[in-house]
């Protein structure tokens, strides 16, 4: 089995691979110049941790975690998770307005629009500290 190797003429034919490199040094930048925030990134933060708790509950998390994996319509997520359709909407609904997830009507051929869910980034981290009183 061979290795295929990519060069740089590569990065300069693809343009997904030229955007990549881009948003890769536009990251790497922001890390020398020490900047508060880093590109292409969100930062969600909650002051009270019982608030946070409240608003990604055990029941969104598990959606979260199977709307990470791709594009998955509402029905999809409800069998996925063994959820009424109507509560996983809800739930989603709540995900998006957290910036968790992003929503889209998209055509379902001969049944009308249905709403497709796709994650905002491939990794979402969730860091907790406890300041001494």
């Amino acid at each position: 089995m061979t290795k295929q190797k990519i060069t740089l003429a590569d990065f300069a034919k693809s343009p997904a691979l030229k955007a990549h490199s881009l948003r890769s040094k536009a990251v790497a930048r922001a890390l020398d110049e020490q900047a508060e925030s880093l590109p292409y990134s969100k930062v969600f933060t909650s002051f009270e941790f019982e608030d946070f708790l409240t608003q990604l509950t055990p029941k969104r998390f598990e959606l979260l975690r199977i709307a990470s994996k791709g594009r998955h319509s509402i029905a999809d997520l409800a069998i996925a998770s063994h959820r009424n359709p109507s509560a996983v909407s809800r739930d989603v609904s709540k995900l998006s307005e957290l910036g968790l997830v992003k929503v889209e009507s998209v055509s379902n051929e001969g049944h009308g629009r249905k709403k497709v869910v796709m994650p905002v980034a491939s990794t979402i981290s969730i860091n907790a500290s406890i300041a001494a009183a």
